[in-house]
C-alpha cells in the first residue's frame, strides 16, 4: 500500500473518533465511588527506596565469597 492510503485511513480513524467524542464519547473518566488512594509524598517514596537499598546491603554482606 501506498502512504497515502495510510494517511486516508488515518484521516477517516479521526474524523470518527472526533465525531464519537463530540457526541458524547464514553462519559466521565472516573470511578462510581470516588475513592482513590493517596498519593505518597516525597519523603515516604525517598525512605522506600533508602530502605530497599539498605536491605539490597545487607543481603550483599551476608552472602559468602567464593
Amino acid at each position: 500500500m501506498s502512504s497515502r492510503v495510510h494517511l486516508v485511513r488515518l484521516a477517516k480513524a479521526t474524523q470518527e473518533l472526533t465525531a464519537y467524542v463530540e457526541s458524547g464519547g464514553p462519559g466521565p473518566n472516573s470511578r462510581e465511588d470516588g475513592r482513590r488512594w493517596p498519593r505518597p509524598t516525597l519523603n515516604v517514596l525517598r525512605g522506600t527506596v533508602f530502605g530497599l537499598a539498605l536491605a539490597c546491603l545487607i543481603f550483599a554482606a551476608s552472602v559468602p565469597r567464593t
